[in-house]
């Protein structure tokens, strides 16, 4: 009892802090039909914060790392980011797309779900925790298919607020 607890509770951790790095403006459906116009759609949800003060050159890093390997990690997930001097503050924003986009996902299916993480050059601790935990939560196929067929950016959120 004592383990499952414990566990729990380390569960908690992983979901709380995901949850710090992102906000309900950033979460939105994709409309955009290849993966180079999606990331840039997405990444305009960053434009008017203060987390990044050059949006142009954001979009820049993330298309030229998206060119030499594609971020579509299969499940019709894909992880595009970037660590970036103009980037001032670490978040991450969601897209979804119902119908699916080409990644050259390493499984050759479409994605549907989009997680754009951002960071600083110098976080590079914390941006590889957070990707950690934004798949430990993914991996859980449930989760994955309620945020895609979320119907609003408040489920999103809340579904992944009530991971336990």
């Amino acid at each position: 009892m004592l383990k499952k607890d414990i566990r729990k509770k380390m569960w908690r951790v992983i979901v709380d802090s995901v949850i710090g790095y992102t906000d309900i403006k950033y979460i939105k459906n994709v409309n955009a039909s290849n993966k180079f116009d999606a990331i840039e759609e997405l990444v305009k949800v960053f434009d008017g914060t203060n987390l990044c003060n050059d949006i142009d050159s954001l979009i820049n890093a993330l298309k030229e790392r998206e060119a030499i390997m594609s971020t579509g990690i299969g499940a019709g997930i894909a992880i595009p980011h970037a660590k970036i001097s103009t980037v001032t503050e670490m978040a991450f924003a969601i897209g979804v797309s119902k119908r699916g986009i080409d990644f050259d996902s390493m499984d050759g299916y479409a994605v549907n779900l989009i997680i754009l993480v951002i960071a600083g050059e110098k976080q590079h601790k914390d941006y590889l925790r957070l990707l950690s935990n934004i798949m430990a939560i993914l991996k859980k196929e449930p989760v994955k298919e309620k945020i895609i067929n979320a119907v609003s950016s408040e489920e999103i959120l809340n579904i992944l607020k009530d991971q336990t």
